[in-house]
């Protein structure tokens, strides 16, 4: 009986809807947020000529991202990294997405399994 008094009194003074609608609002605001983060760019590496551009790439540190990576020669390549685990192949003119980890700060080597002339590249997180 108590409960249903005190929630009575609550619901007249309009204070039971804040919480709903504070909660709605962090919802909103999350969503909003998230919906700028995806319409910018992803970082990108592109390999054209046998070589990657960029060849040093920096990304924000601690925090993990989406890579695009795109080959633009005539044959398929392989992005590989032991030090990032990422293995994937990728055929001419296509763009592929690689999900990446969150990086501590530091230089993380990339290259071209099939082609071992292709210079290798890093991934730099600061």
């Amino acid at each position: 009986m108590k409960l249903k008094s005190i929630l009575s009194g609550l619901v007249s003074r309009g204070l039971v809807l804040i919480v709903p609608v504070t909660l709605l609002a962090s919802a909103l605001a999350a969503h909003a947020a998230d919906a700028a983060a995806s319409q910018e760019p992803l970082p990108e590496i592109k390999l054209k000529n046998g070589r990657f551009a960029p060849p040093e790439l920096v990304v924000p540190a601690n925090t993990a991202f989406k890579l695009q990576v795109t080959n633009g020669d005539a044959e398929a390549i392989e992005f590989e990294s032991f030090e990032l685990h990422r293995e994937r192949v990728v055929k001419p003119g296509e763009t592929i997405t690689v999900f990446m980890p969150s990086l501590s700060p530091g230089t993380y080597k990339f290259f071209d399994d099939f082609h071992g002339s292709t210079p290798n590249g890093v991934i730099v997180a600061k």
